[in-house]
């Protein structure tokens, strides 16, 4: 079985492994995996690179692109202030 059809049948994949990321035009690139948007860098006139996630959040400012596309890459730790959703269905 190829590594593909592992990652396709639930396997775990290494963090931060099957992140294809496009230059879309010089200093803008996007990052997708399977098929979902992860993110995008954004080049400053400073040089700096700002990553923002999917929700268009920024993650960070970096001095080298490959920086800002580890963090994107990484999986997102649900924020330590965000209180848990509770549902339930009252009959």
């Amino acid at each position: 079985m190829s590594p593909l059809e592992e990652t396709r049948r639930g396997a775990p994949r290494r963090p931060g492994g099957g992140v294809v990321w496009a230059r879309v035009e010089d200093g803008f690139h996007v990052g997708s995996t399977d098929g979902d948007f992860v993110g995008y860098i954004d080049r400053q006139p400073d040089g700096r690179w700002h990553a923002f996630d999917a929700r268009s959040r920024m993650v960070g400012s970096f001095a080298v692109v490959t920086d800002a596309m580890r963090a994107l890459s990484l999986p997102a730790a649900p924020a330590p202030e965000t209180p848990p959703i509770d549902l339930w269905e009252m009959r």
